[in-house]
């Protein structure tokens, strides 16, 4: 895999998670899961998704009628990626795997009418990455929590509330 595609993969993923290059970096995860993407579904499946998803960065900015690589218009780009990703029956459920790949940890099994179609035969099985993908699973950052049985908090941290960071209440209802 050539570095390209690896920093394409890291935009996919910043795009797909609403989480700065420099979390997803700071997992130490980004290589194995592209790894773990293209044994999964294959190359020709993981440079149709990067594809698509640099054709709706451009279809966004276009509507937009920018031409900078700048922050893109939020509401345009996710129409933009339902139409050319999420709604495709092919790239969809890679998209959402991705998705919860860098959320869980985990990589889940495509479904089976997919894997009929589309399907690579290695390592296509619901299965963890690595042991430490479990760990830097951006679903703790994102509630402000750290993983059971993993990267404690430190003696006696449950016996208090928790804090809950101020960027994590931006517009949460009292």
């Amino acid at each position: 895999m050539t570095a390209p595609s690896f920093e394409r993969f890291l935009l996919l993923s910043v795009d797909l998670t609403a989480f700065a290059e420099t979390d997803l970096l700071g997992t130490g995860m980004a290589h194995k899961y592209l790894a773990k993407v293209r044994d999964a579904c294959g190359d020709e499946v993981v440079t149709a998704l990067l594809d698509a998803h640099r054709a709706a960065r451009a279809e966004a900015a276009a509507e937009a009628g920018s031409h900078t690589q700048g922050p893109l218009d939020r509401d345009l780009f996710d129409r933009a990626l339902r139409h050319r990703i999420f709604s495709d029956d092919r790239l969809g459920p890679v998209a959402r795997n991705v998705i919860k790949l860098w959320y869980a940890g985990m990589w889940y099994a495509l479904p089976p009418e997919w894997m009929d179609r589309y399907g690579v035969d290695t390592a296509s099985g619901t299965s963890t990455v690595t042991a430490a993908s479990y760990q830097e699973g951006l679903l703790w950052r994102a509630i402000a929590a750290n993983p059971p049985g993993a990267k404690a908090p430190g003696y006696g941290s449950w016996a208090r509330p928790p804090r809950i960071a101020q960027r994590y209440l931006k517009g949460a209802t009292r």
